[in-house]
């Protein structure tokens, strides 16, 4: 490919964005448009007996009241982990009952915003208030599936009671994760508008196609009769992705009042109404022989879910492929509890799972006298070791080998409490990461002209992570023009399919798509000219003619750049669709990704385990007296074939391990057990990372050549770089001060 890829190339949208010309979904105000407001639950469990509306009627600039008494045309959809778009599968405002605190109850209209809030506060509900629990109990806990229709929860190979009574070592321990929730600056907002039987609906979204055929399906409409729009998404990290209760409740108060709606969520509701981080327990043993091969490897996971929903995030998955041995069993087990369901967090299973099995790892290490890193060295492999099928690439150790020498690793003393600074405890500390590589059916449409523009269409999104510029990037490599006259047109359902924007498959598959409508566009050229005359090509069997960054190439030397040969034809212009479907995603898959769902291949195929890899290294400071934990160097070296931007992805790896140090020292959501509810709902009390918090992050992206993951040879890695932080951290900690901390997040007072 030409130079516009493997290189640092700056946003295209970032004039947009920085002078406020990029449009998020809640900047779109249609004529006429009212203000909606929810009002929600104060109890976790019970019945609401009543509702007085009056005051809120009342109230000047209120135009309506809706409760689940009156609220007409109120549609719903079949719930995520029940195969369908919805976020849950319990709709509120359906009837009486309450199922977790902060559930909504009614929904105001009004003229204005602050009408619709003033009267969302004048709801006066009376309840009967039933027991609750909001956290789990992993005693009380089941597994998920059974024997053939277990799906992978659970997996025996071997015999681990017998691997374990082999091994010279062992460990058996228990990690714990806390409730956590996504804040993304932008507000969850919806704004709905009828014009007939025909409806727009603007909302940030992970996957326009997916609310679009869910919205249409409910009410049952053609696709073609609604319109869904989020051309920007001001953050997501997985709380974007389904359709929610206050859309189909937005959608269904602009259908009563006959205007159009816009309902922007507040920050202590957007801990209720979407999604969240569930809560788990780790348990693994592990043995090793007396040269550190695994003889045992038992992973069971236990995660919370509501009472209504199985949330599936299946960690143990990822767990089984990392380290060989002949004895595997991995589990999943879920405990219920009175939440709202829970869902996709960034890295929704790797984040809490590795943070568990790499803290293991060091453990092991430890008991066996082994430098951790030559433990993971021992027990690496090009095999997944449960399905016994090659790994399409693995560069673990490349990137071990890369870190530890620009971390510094092999100046460090092994031996606990050795390292100080003055009054510092110092530790060092390193954990894998890694990303399964999913790819999904998607498909782009390419018009190209001779003037040295085109234009690139699809129904993808841009969450952040700068999908406008890689898709600009690969049509401007392979057409041969500047990425500046590309343009991207994104976010709307009506384009051609894409993926939702969840599991780091957007540039992997969205982009696969985009490349092969670019040579689709080159065909097209290339079928013109061999029949002109005066081309070099005249005569030439199209099917010869191929495209190699920008240039049409025949098969006895003859050469002509892409613009110049459009140029010649009579029409100056091409246009042309690509489709690109993985040769290992099943037929249901396919169904399932033009319905709107969340089909893909991977990451263990027949024929091939696709992965992306990481190793990270921390460095902690932890005070000898107050015990107070400062992170000054964080290193990560990671491989995930081509890279197509490498400013981008750089950022999207830095950002990822900035986010690792809030999940380990930081991140939870705080949780009032007698009343169910989550208490620091707000960013002041959410604590996450800042400037003081992050020192040196270093990265290194390791070359890697995969032919088989898809055309461009792309792994994703919008959640890589958060998945062995935390592990690595608490590492470092242990070798600090000779405390193992198994909870997360790891704080001043565990230290005491």
């Amino acid at each position: 490919m030409a130079q516009t890829i493997n290189t640092e190339v700056t946003r295209t949208d970032a004039p947009r964005k920085v002078t406020g010309a990029a449009h998020y979904a809640a900047d779109f105000t249609p004529a006429g448009m009212l203000h909606g407001a929810l009002a929600t639950s104060r109890i976790a469990v019970g019945t609401l007996t009543g509702i007085d509306t009056s005051k809120a009627e009342a109230e000047p600039g209120v135009v309506a009241v809706f409760t689940h008494d009156n609220l007409p045309d109120y549609k719903t959809v079949k719930g995520f982990y029940a195969g369908g778009p919805g976020s849950a599968s319990f709709w509120p405002m359906e009837g009486t009952e309450i199922r977790y605190a902060g559930q909504p109850i009614a929904y105001v209209v009004a003229e204005t915003a602050a009408a619709a809030r003033r009267g969302a506060q004048l709801i006066e509900p009376t309840y009967e208030e039933g027991e609750a629990n909001i956290t789990m109990d992993p005693s009380d806990s089941f597994v998920i599936g059974a024997g053939e229709d277990s799906k992978g929860m659970t997996v025996t190979k071997g015999d681990v009671s017998a691997g374990l009574s082999e091994a010279a070592q062992s460990v058996d321990v228990e990690y714990v994760t806390p409730f956590q929730h996504h804040n993304p600056m932008e507000m969850f907002a919806a704004t709905a508008e009828w014009r007939g039987d025909r409806l727009t609906v603007w909302m940030p979204s992970q996957s326009v196609r997916t609310l679009r055929h869910g919205i249409s399906k409910a009410y049952g409409l053609p696709e073609t009769s609604v319109r869904v729009v989020s051309p920007f998404v001001g953050g997501a990290f997985g709380s974007k992705a389904g359709i929610t209760p206050y859309t189909m409740l937005t959608i269904a108060a602009a259908k009563a009042v006959n205007a159009p709606v816009r309902l922007i969520v507040t920050r202590p509701q957007m801990y209720t109404v979407a999604t969240f981080r569930p809560e788990s327990v780790q348990k693994f043993r592990i043995g090793a022989d007396a040269s550190g091969k695994l003889t045992a490897f038992e992973h069971i996971e236990i995660a919370q879910t509501s009472q209504f929903d199985e949330v599936v995030n299946p960690g143990t998955h990822m767990t089984r492929a990392m380290y060989a041995s002949p004895n595997i069993h991995t589990e999943q087990r879920l405990s219920r509890s009175d939440t709202n369901t829970g869902g996709f967090m960034r890295a929704p299973n790797e984040m809490q799972t590795f943070f568990g099995l790499e803290s293991a790892m060091d453990e092991l290490a430890l008991k066996l006298g082994m430098d951790p890193v030559e433990l993971r060295r021992v027990n690496d492999t090009q095999t997944h070791p449960v399905a016994e099928v090659p790994f399409s690439s693995r560069s673990l150790m490349e990137c071990y080998d890369a870190a530890s020498a620009s971390f510094g690793w092999a100046g460090r003393n092994p031996e606990v409490g050795s390292m100080t600074d003055g009054d510092w405890l110092v530790g060092y500390g390193c954990a894998t990461a890694t990303y399964p590589t999913n790819v999904s059916p998607s498909a782009a449409r390419v018009r190209m002209q001779g003037t040295g523009h085109a234009f690139i269409e699809l129904a993808a999104h841009d969450v952040g992570t700068g999908s406008y510029t890689i898709f600009a990037q690969i049509a401007a490599a392979r057409l041969g023009l500047p990425v500046s006259a590309c343009d991207v047109v994104m976010g709307e359902a009506h384009l051609p399919l894409a993926p939702i924007s969840g599991g780091s498959t957007t540039a992997a598959s969205a982009g696969s798509a985009v490349h092969l409508a670019c040579l689709n566009v080159a065909a097209q050229v290339a079928r013109e000219v061999s029949q002109m005359s005066d081309s070099p090509f005249s005569g030439v069997d199209p099917e010869r003619i191929t495209l190699v960054d920008g240039v049409l190439r025949g098969p006895e030397g003859q050469s002509q750049p892409l613009l110049e040969a459009l140029s010649s034809t009579p029409r100056g212009e091409a246009t042309a669709e690509g489709e690109y479907r993985h040769p290992a995603l099943t037929d249901e898959a396919l169904r399932l990704t033009y319905q709107g769902g969340y089909g893909v291949a991977g990451p263990v195929t027949p024929e091939k385990a696709m992965f992306a890899f990481g190793a990270e290294f921390a460095e902690v400071h932890i005070h000898r007296w107050t015990h107070e934990i400062r992170v000054p160097r964080l290193h990560g070296a990671f491989a995930a074939g081509t890279w197509l931007n490498r400013k981008t992805a750089h950022s999207q790896l830095m950002g990822g391990m900035v986010w690792g140090i809030g999940s380990a020292l930081h991140e939870v959501t705080e949780v009032d057990l007698p009343r169910a509810r989550f208490l620091n709902a707000n960013i002041a009390e959410y604590l996450v990372p800042v400037n003081a918090d992050v020192r040196e992050v270093r990265v290194e992206m390791l070359e890697e050549q995969d032919d088989y993951v898809n055309p461009l040879g792309v792994k994703g890695i919008g959640e890589l770089g958060i998945v062995g932080t935390a592990a690595a951290i608490g590492n470092a900690i242990h070798h600090a001060t000779g405390k193992r901390l198994r909870k997360i997040p790891m704080r001043m007072s565990d230290l005491v």
